[in-house]
């Protein structure tokens, strides 16, 4: 990474601001869903929706939260981003048909699918020199291997209880 910006000051923006972002989006959605009482006019497939979309966002956190960033890893990743922004689509589609979706929700929604997005940004900036064999006639790194050295442990276990 050259000095216009630092590999610390880009996991410090993706650990500090985007990572907490993305939570606290989250939770207020979750909020939302408990003020509205979404268990009574949506039934279980909403909240089945939301769980698929907790298990996509899941999976490129800890894939980088363990492995290097390697082309599976970033493509994977990606891959489940935009996976979890279509069925995020589906599932404001499906709750507009059952409820009313309030300004506050899309708002709230509207980070919860931004925020991947910028969070992918940033590992693709971190892990650029893995990556560009992606775009340019290159051989790329197509192993999948335990990210060396690994994140501190108090990073570990923040994100694994969060």
């Amino acid at each position: 990474m050259d000095d216009v910006l630092p590999a610390s000051l880009l996991w410090t923006l993706l650990g500090a601001v985007i990572y907490p972002l993305w939570l606290a989006a989250g939770v207020a959605d979750v909020l939302v869903h408990w003020r509205d009482r979404i268990e009574c006019r949506a039934g279980t497939r909403e909240s089945a929706m939301h769980l698929l979309m907790c298990l996509q966002m899941g999976v490129p956190v800890l894939a980088v939260l363990f492995l290097e960033v390697t082309a599976p890893v970033f493509l994977l990743s990606t891959a489940l981003v935009a996976l979890h922004g279509w069925t995020s689509w589906r599932d404001s589609r499906f709750a507009d048909s059952v409820r009313r979706i309030g300004p506050t929700e899309q708002k709230i929604h509207v980070a919860l699918d931004a925020v991947p997005w910028f969070g992918l940004a940033l590992i693709a900036l971190l892990h650029r020199d893995a990556l560009v064999p992606l775009l340019q006639a290159g051989p790329a790194d197509w192993s999948v291997r335990w990210r060396g050295p690994p994140f501190a442990r108090a990073t570990i276990i923040t994100v694994l209880l969060t």
